[in-house]
C-alpha cells in the first residue's frame, strides 16, 4: 500500500512538472517582472519630474547666450532639474528663442493684423477650429541651427545613468540631413476643453481662457537625406483661441512633456500648460502606479514600434513641434466676419454631433509649423508663405477627422460598389461560358488573377472590420461583396479547371513521351501529310467524309455482319469509330502504329485545385505582407513596387491572348467582360494614383498611372486584333502548335484537289455519291449539296472566283461564300472580313460562322456528319 501511495505522488509531481513547462507564461513572469521593477524606477522619475514642474515658475528655463553666433546678451540663464533641460546634458537650447520667434511669426502671418493692429496678441482674431483633430500633410524645408551637433557631442552614460544605450556611437535616428521632403501630421484632441481665468493679465498674447489635451503622430520623409521615414508620436496641449499647438517627444534622455510649458512662447502660455499639465500628467502617473504589473507600456513614449519600458535603450533626435492653425474661413468671401465664429462653432458641432444640419462644405484643415530639434540642433519648417509662395507649396493642409472619416466610409462604400458591379459581370460570363466548349477557351490564370485581387481584399476588410468603429458598416459591405466575388471567381475557377485539366494533362503526357519516342528503335511512325490549312499546290481540305468508309477500314478488319435491324450505316460506323483515328496536330495528320514506350522520367500525379488555391493563398500572404513592409522603405523602391505590383495585376488579359494563340480561339470572353472589368478594376488605382487627397494620403503618380491605362487599353487592342483578324495575325509560322483554320481561303484553282468544301462544286461526284446516314441532318445537307438550286447557286462562269451561295445546314438560310480565282491575291481587305462570316470544318462543311459558334458551344461534332471537331 504504501508503494502504491508513493507511485501515485510521483504520477502526481511528474503532472504538474508537465503542466507547469506546458502552462503559457503568463502576464507577470520572466521580462514581466523585470520591466515592472524598471517601470517602478522610472515613474519615481516622473514623480520628481512633476514636482519640478510644480515648483518652477517662468524665466526659470533660460538657455545660455551663444557666443559665437554674437550674442551678447548678458542676462541670468539657468536651468531646470529635467532630463534634458540640465547643463549638464549638453542639449542645444541656445536657439531656443530663435524657435519662438519662428512660430510666432507663422502665427501673426496666419492672422494678418486689421487697421494696423495685432488682433492675435490680445486673443480677438479670424476665428479658427477649435478642435484640430484630423490629419494634414504637407512639405518641409530644413534650416540649421546656430550650435552644430553630433552624437559625439553627448555623453549619454553621464547624463543619463544606468541605461545600457545601444547605439549611441553611431548616427542617430530621426537625424534629418536633407535639404527638403514630405511631412503628414495625425493630431488627437480630447473633446474636453479646460477653461481658466486668465492669470498672467497684461502678458502678450494672451492664450485666450482655454486649453486642451492633444497627441500627434507625425511621419518625416527624409528623402533627400538618409532616404528613410521616421515615424514619432508627439505630445501636447491645444490652445483654441489662438490655434497654437504645441507639443513635444519625450523618451529616456528628454523629459519634454513636463518641460513643455518652459518652451511656451509667453507667460500666459507657460501659467495655462503648467495648469493643465500637472493635473493630466498627475493622473496619469497615478493610473500607472496602481497598474504597475499589468500595464507595461511606457507613458508618453515617442518610440511608435517600441511602446514598453526598456533598459536598453537607443538614442534618437528629440523634436518641440509649434504649430498655427488657420482661420478656416479666411477665403471664404460669403461669411460675414461677424458671424465666422458662430459659422464654425455650428460646423464642428454638427459634425461631432450629427443633427442633421445643412453643411454645404467643410473647409480644409490648414496649419504652418516649425519644429526644433535641441539636441540634434536643426530646424524643419513646414514649406509656404511668407518665405515660399503659396502657388509652391501652402504649408500642411488636411481634413479634420470627422470630415476624413466621412470621406473612408464614402469611397469604401464605392468600392464595394464596384466589387458588386464585378460580381454582375462574371455572372454574365458564367452564364455565357457554361459549356465545356465555351469553358475551354478562357483563361484560367486570367480569372485566377482577378480571384487572388478579390480574396486579398476580404481578407483586408475581414481583418479590419474587427477594429472599425466609424467605418464598421461599409467594411461590412465591402467584405461581403468581395466574399462574392471571391466565391464566384473561384467556383468558375474550379470548373475550367476541371474542364482544362485533360487538356493539360494530354500536353504533358506528350512531353514525357517525346524524347522516349525518338530513341526507341522498336517504335515505328508514319505520319501522312495532309494539309488543313489553305495551299496553293495542294488540297485545301482533307478527303471529304463522304468518301467509302470501307477503305478507311483497316486490312485485317472482319467481315460486316448485317444486323437484325438492317442498319448498315450504323453498324459501319461503329467499326470505323474502333478504329484509331488520326491525330490533327496544326498541319499534318500523324497515325502511329506502334505505341510509344513510357518515358523513364517519374510520374507526377496532376496538381489538384485545391492544391493551387493553397498557393494562391500563400502568395496573397507574401505580396501583403512585402506590401505593409514597404512602409518603412526608402520611397523609390516602395513606389517601384506597388507599381510593379499593380502592373502584374493589370495585365490580366495577357493570359487570355496567349490562349486565344494557342488555341486559335477569336474570342473567349464576351467585349462587356472585358471592357467592364478593365474600367472597374482601373477605378480603386485611379483614386489612389491620380486624387492628391486620397484617404490614406498615398504619394500621387499620374505618369505612372497613365502608362498603367495604356497597358491595359494595348492589351484590349490585342484582343480586338484576335477577333477581327484573326487569333495569330502577324505571327510568324512555327511560333505555335499548328491548329485548325475554321476561316480558310477558298480557291477556285483547288477545285481538281478537292479544295472547296462540299457543296460549292457544282460537280461534287463524290458528294452525289456518298452514303446517307440515319440523321435528317445529313440527308438534308446531301439534299441540298445535290439540289439543281445549290448547284445553280454555287456555279460560276468558266472557272473564274466570285461568290457562291449554299444553304446553311443549321439555321437553313443562304450562306454567300467567296471564292478567289486563280492568280487573285488574298491580301485584299474585304476578303479579310469576308472570311469572318463562314466556317469550314475539317470534315469539309461549311456553316455560317455564328451558327456552327452557337452549336460548338454546346458539341464539339460537326452537325452533318458527326465527326468530331476540334476545339476554336
Amino acid at each position: 500500500m504504501p508503494q502504491q501511495q508513493q507511485h501515485q505522488a510521483a504520477g502526481l509531481l511528474l503532472l504538474l512538472f508537465l503542466l507547469w513547462n506546458l502552462f503559457p507564461e503568463g502576464e507577470y513572469q520572466n521580462q514581466s517582472l523585470a520591466l515592472s521593477e524598471l517601470a517602478s524606477k522610472r515613474l519615481e522619475r516622473y514623480q520628481d519630474a512633476l514636482e519640478v514642474l510644480n515648483q518652477t515658475r517662468w524665466g526659470d528655463f533660460r538657455s545660455r547666450p551663444d557666443a559665437a553666433a554674437g550674442d551678447d546678451d548678458e542676462g541670468p540663464y539657468g536651468f531646470v532639474n529635467l532630463t534634458g533641460f540640465r547643463e549638464q546634458d549638453g542639449f542645444a537650447w541656445e536657439d531656443l528663442e530663435l524657435f519662438r520667434e519662428k512660430g510666432l511669426r507663422l502665427s501673426r502671418h496666419a492672422m494678418p493684423p486689421v487697421g494696423g493692429k495685432q488682433l492675435w496678441d490680445t486673443a480677438q482674431g479670424e476665428p479658427v477650429w477649435a478642435n484640430a483633430s484630423g490629419t494634414l500633410h504637407g512639405d518641409w524645408v530644413r534650416r540649421p541651427g546656430s550650435v552644430p551637433r553630433t552624437y559625439d557631442s553627448y555623453n549619454l552614460s553621464r547624463s543619463v545613468p544606468g541605461m545600457d544605450w545601444v547605439g549611441d556611437r553611431a548616427d542617430w535616428a530621426r537625424n534629418i540631413t536633407g535639404e527638403s521632403g514630405r511631412m503628414m501630421l495625425r493630431l488627437e484632441g480630447n473633446r474636453t476643453v479646460q477653461k481658466y481665468d486668465e492669470v498672467a493679465e497684461g502678458s502678450i498674447p494672451l492664450s485666450g481662457g482655454s486649453v486642451r489635451h492633444v497627441r500627434g503622430y507625425a511621419t518625416i520623409e527624409d528623402t533627400r537625406g538618409s532616404g528613410l521615414n521616421w515615424e514619432m508620436r508627439l505630445w501636447g496641449l491645444q490652445w483654441p483661441r489662438q490655434g497654437v499647438v504645441l507639443m513635444t517627444t519625450t523618451s529616456e534622455k528628454f523629459e519634454g512633456i513636463f518641460g513643455l510649458p518652459h518652451l511656451a512662447p509667453s507667460a500666459d502660455f507657460f501659467q495655462s500648460a503648467q495648469m493643465m499639465l500637472m493635473r493630466k500628467l498627475g493622473r496619469v502617473v497615478r493610473r500607472k502606479r496602481r497598474n504597475l504589473y499589468v500595464d507595461q507600456n511606457m507613458p508618453w513614449n515617442s518610440d511608435v514600434d517600441n511602446a514598453l519600458y526598456t533598459a536598453f535603450p537607443s538614442p534618437h533626435c528629440e523634436f518641440v513641434l509649434y504649430g498655427q492653425v488657420h482661420p478656416p474661413l479666411q477665403q471664404d468671401a460669403g461669411v460675414d466676419a461677424e458671424h465666422a465664429e458662430d459659422v464654425i462653432r455650428a460646423i464642428e458641432s454638427e459634425l461631432q454631433k450629427p443633427l442633421g444640419a445643412p453643411i454645404h462644405s467643410v473647409s480644409k484643415l490648414q496649419m504652418s509649423t516649425v519644429i526644433y530639434s535641441p539636441d540634434c540642433g536643426f530646424f524643419l519648417e513646414s514649406k509656404g508663405p511668407p518665405d515660399f509662395p503659396p502657388a509652391d507649396s501652402d504649408h500642411l493642409v488636411g481634413m479634420k477627422t470627422e470630415v476624413h472619416t466621412h470621406q473612408v466610409k464614402t469611397w469604401m462604400l464605392v468600392y464595394a460598389l464596384v466589387v458588386f458591379a464585378q460580381v454582375g459581370l462574371l455572372k454574365d460570363q458564367m452564364q455565357e461560358s457554361f459549356t465545356p466548349s465555351t469553358m475551354g477557351r478562357v483563361s484560367f490564370w486570367t480569372i485566377s488573377a482577378m480571384v487572388i485581387v478579390d480574396g486579398m481584399t476580404f481578407t483586408a476588410a475581414a481583418t479590419w472590420v474587427s477594429s472599425a468603429m466609424a467605418t464598421f458598416l461599409p467594411t461590412l459591405a465591402l467584405m461581403f461583396a468581395s466574399f462574392l466575388s471571391m466565391t464566384i471567381g473561384g467556383s468558375f475557377l474550379a470548373k475550367i479547371h476541371e474542364v482544362q485539366l485533360p487538356e493539360r494533362n494530354r500536353r504533358r503526357d506528350q512531353q514525357r513521351q517525346t524524347p522516349s519516342s525518338g530513341a526507341s528503335t522498336g517504335t515505328t511512325s508514319s505520319a501522312t501529310s495532309a494539309p488543313l490549312t489553305p495551299n496553293p499546290t495542294g488540297a485545301l481540305l482533307p478527303a471529304p467524309v463522304t468518301a467509302p468508309r470501307s477503305s478507311r477500314l483497316p486490312p485485317d478488319q472482319g467481315p460486316v455482319i448485317v444486323p437484325s435491324d438492317q442498319d448498315i450505316s450504323a453498324e459501319i460506323a461503329a467499326a470505323a469509330s474502333a478504329v484509331p483515328r488520326p491525330n490533327m496536330v496544326g498541319n499534318t495528320t500523324a497515325t502511329t502504329t506502334t505505341p510509344a514506350p513510357p518515358s523513364s522520367a517519374p510520374h507526377r500525379p496532376p496538381q489538384t485545385f485545391q492544391a493551387i488555391i493553397g498557393r494562391f493563398i500563400l502568395f496573397s500572404l507574401f505580396v501583403s505582407f512585402l506590401a505593409i513592409s514597404s512602409v518603412t522603405w526608402y520611397s523609390r523602391p516602395r513606389a517601384l513596387l506597388l507599381n510593379a505590383c499593380a502592373f502584374a495585376y493589370l495585365s490580366l488579359w495577357l493570359p487570355q491572348i496567349c490562349r486565344n494563340t494557342l488555341r486559335n480561339c477569336r474570342r473567349a470572353l464576351s467585349w462587356r467582360f472585358v471592357l467592364g472589368q478593365s474600367a472597374l478594376r482601373l477605378l480603386p488605382l485611379a483614386y489612389f494614383w491620380v486624387k492628391h487627397d486620397n484617404f490614406l494620403y498615398a504619394r500621387t503618380d499620374r505618369r505612372s498611372f497613365a502608362l498603367l491605362c495604356a497597358w491595359v487599353w494595348l492589351q484590349i487592342c490585342l484582343l480586338a486584333a484576335q477577333d477581327v483578324l484573326g487569333p495569330r495575325f502577324a505571327l510568324p509560322a512555327g511560333w505555335a502548335p499548328d491548329a485548325w483554320d475554321y476561316h480558310p481561303v477558298l480557291r477556285e484553282d483547288n477545285v481538281e484537289a478537292g479544295g472547296l468544301p462540299i457543296g460549292l462544286v457544282a460537280d461534287d461526284t463524290a458528294a452525289a455519291t456518298a452514303p446517307t446516314t440515319s440523321t435528317t441532318a445529313t440527308t438534308h445537307a446531301t439534299t441540298n449539296a445535290r439540289s439543281p438550286t445549290a448547284e445553280k447557286r454555287g456555279s460560276v462562269s468558266g472557272t473564274a472566283g466570285g461568290t457562291r451561295a449554299i444553304d446553311c445546314a443549321i439555321c437553313r438560310e443562304v450562306l454567300e461564300v467567296p471564292v478567289l480565282g486563280a492568280g487573285e491575291e488574298e491580301g485584299r481587305v474585304a476578303n479579310v472580313f469576308a472570311r469572318r462570316l463562314y466556317m469550314v470544318t475539317p470534315c469539309r462543311h461549311i456553316f455560317h460562322t455564328a451558327c456552327l459558334e452557337g452549336w460548338m458551344r454546346f458539341r464539339l461534332q460537326c452537325p452533318i456528319c458527326r465527326e468530331e471537331l476540334p476545339p476554336i
